[in-house]
């Protein structure tokens, strides 16, 4: 097209020659990624414009496709801003801003959820970043399954698990908005209100759920109902046996099967070993004083120890019955772990309680050995005499 056809055009406004204007918005191709930042080529190449290294980078953090050949709008930020290649400052961040702003008071106003990636984190909780606009989730705001339960406290502890949460996605709710900074606080808890208030009307003594473990302690098991609400699994409440290491019944995020026992005052009782008959009631059916029975060697006691003899149902072997020789510890003759046989010598399902013996099986064996060495000295003795017999013939 010659100059002339082509000032026609403009002064018939079929060409229009964009403002080069402070605010203005303009739409742009991403040319290439330079080291100083992504060149946009503005208007149909009327200028170009240059996003900066910085912005491109939280862009790139949080979604926006910067390959070369995309169609974006951006805005001039900064007349005097010019790079000095001739290349205008141009952002798309307050663009997107002004629209996730826009989304977010539109949720706010219909009371919905949103869903938000935490990328930093501090002591005092999990933060987010949606172009340049902040957000927070405190702690005390996180649902049960996310909240860090650290017993001593420990910050560097608590710290660590915080980051673990890094890249995963937050159903949350806005509770503070302050508009002016365009700063937000969140809260996880709050998006769980609905299915919380749910399963708080129809929560009763006896009712069977599927939770997911969200805390592990000395004392017990947290396990939360539906993302929001969070009861308690006693240690004595796991199993029928004796919990020697609570770690081995589940972890945090190990969906586990709980019955309501309790509620009182807010909190919530919970048990697993309900859920199962107790093996006490089967045991009389599988054994029997003066079976011999194998297991694992659990735990040390001052008189004894303790073997896993079924599903999670122990037997003492007293310190006497270890061995017919003189011991005063356990450990002398017995490691942890160790696959042991031995005979069961008593056994109350009433009193939960069943006694074993390691000595009878080693008293036994060596009576045997006594009565088969005995046969073969009489054979021998049989031999000798046949013989002998022979000889004087």
């Amino acid at each position: 097209m010659d100059l002339n056809s082509f000032l026609e055009k403009i002064q018939s406004n079929e060409i229009t020659v964009p403002k080069i204007k402070e605010g203005n918005k303009v739409k742009g191709v991403v040319v290439k990624k330079t080291e100083k930042g992504f060149l946009i080529s503005c208007e149909n190449d009327t200028f170009t414009g240059l996003i900066l290294p910085k912005e491109a980078k939280n862009l790139e953090r949080n979604g926006t496709d910067l390959s070369d050949g995309v169609e974006l709008e951006a805005e001039i930020i900064n007349l005097d801003t010019i790079d000095e290649e001739g290349y205008y400052i141009v952002s798309i961040s307050k663009l997107i801003q002004y629209d996730i702003w826009k989304g977010i008071l539109s949720k706010i106003r219909t009371d919905q959820t949103m869903t938000v990636i935490p990328s930093e984190a501090n002591l005092g909780g999990l933060l987010v970043d949606m172009h340049g606009i902040k957000g927070f989730i405190p702690l005390s705001q996180l649902a049960p399954v996310n909240y860090p339960r650290v017993e001593d406290g420990d910050q560097e502890k608590i710290f660590e698990q915080l980051l673990l949460l890094m890249g995963k996605e937050f159903k949350v709710r806005v509770i503070n908005v302050d508009e002016e900074n365009k700063r937000l606080i969140f809260s996880e808890r709050e998006a769980l209100r609905e299915e919380k208030d749910q399963i708080m009307e129809n929560l009763g003594v006896g009712e069977v759920y599927e939770g997911t473990i969200s805390g592990v302690s000395s004392y017990g098991l947290f396990v939360t109902i539906g993302g929001g609400i969070e009861g308690l699994v006693h240690v004595s409440e796991i199993t029928y046996g004796h919990v020697d290491n609570i770690e081995r019944f589940g972890k945090i995020g190990d969906n586990v099967g709980v019955k309501v026992i309790g509620y009182e005052d807010g909190k919530i009782s919970l048990s697993i070993k309900k859920l199962k008959e107790d093996p006490w009631n089967l045991i009389p059916k599988k054994f029997s004083i003066g079976d011999v029975v194998e297991g694992e060697v659990i735990r040390y006691v001052p008189y004894g120890v303790f073997i896993r003899v079924y599903d999670d149902i122990n037997g003492l072997i007293h310190l006497s019955e270890i061995t017919s020789k003189q011991i005063s510890n356990p450990a002398e003759i017995l490691k942890l772990g160790q696959k042991v046989k031995a005979k069961i010598i008593l056994m109350d399902p009433s009193k939960r309680k069943m006694g074993l013996s390691m000595k009878v099986l080693e008293e036994g064996a060596k009576n045997n050995s006594t009565k088969e060495n005995k046969q073969e000295a009489n054979s021998q003795k049989v031999e000798k005499k046949i013989v002998y017999k022979k000889n004087k013939e």
